[in-house]
């Protein structure tokens, strides 16, 4: 179903915000809002009609449900470090300062905290915590999540897409 990295001869790769997409110089990329790759997840490139090439996880419900297999090309994350937002959402029983270990735990990961939101005073004594972090690969959300699952009363910690 997808190309297999192939080498072109007489041709660079292009490397735009962080994707090299080979055998290809200067062509306008993406990432995909319906998947939301993070550098170090394995990725794949579709054409698009008159927007570039749209990044998308290789897991993408979309990419694996597609159609038109000769629009997917081989693409690889450059080695430029960039951060991309990130939204995550917590799940935890309520208790005061829980926001705020939230947050220590993001600033000592040195990890931009674009916006959170708390809702408390749910049924059964349960928090909602959702939050953008602007997160530069799988490897630092990862470890961040660990590190807020191990939070007193927090039940959950998940990455949230789409």
């Amino acid at each position: 179903m997808l190309i297999p990295p192939e080498t072109v001869s007489g041709k660079r790769s292009s490397e735009l915000e962080g994707i090299s997409v080979s055998g290809v110089e200067g062509l306008l990329t993406h990432h995909a809002q319906c998947c939301k790759p993070l550098p170090g997840e394995s990725i794949v490139g579709y054409v698009t009609r008159g927007r570039g090439v749209s990044i998308h996880r290789r897991d993408c419900p979309n990419i694996l449900s597609t159609k038109e297999h000769e629009r997917l090309i081989y693409v690889e994350w450059g080695g430029e470090q960039r951060t991309y937002p990130v939204s995550i959402l917590v799940k935890a029983f309520d208790r005061s300062g829980l926001l705020r270990d939230i947050a220590s735990l993001v600033a000592d990961e040195k990890i931009n905290m674009r916006e959170a939101q708390a809702r408390t005073g749910l049924k059964d004594n349960s928090a909602v915590v959702t939050a953008t972090l602007d997160i530069s690969s799988t490897v630092q959300l990862s470890r961040l999540l660990t590190r807020i699952e191990r939070l007193p009363n927090v039940v959950e910690a998940q990455r949230q897409i789409g």
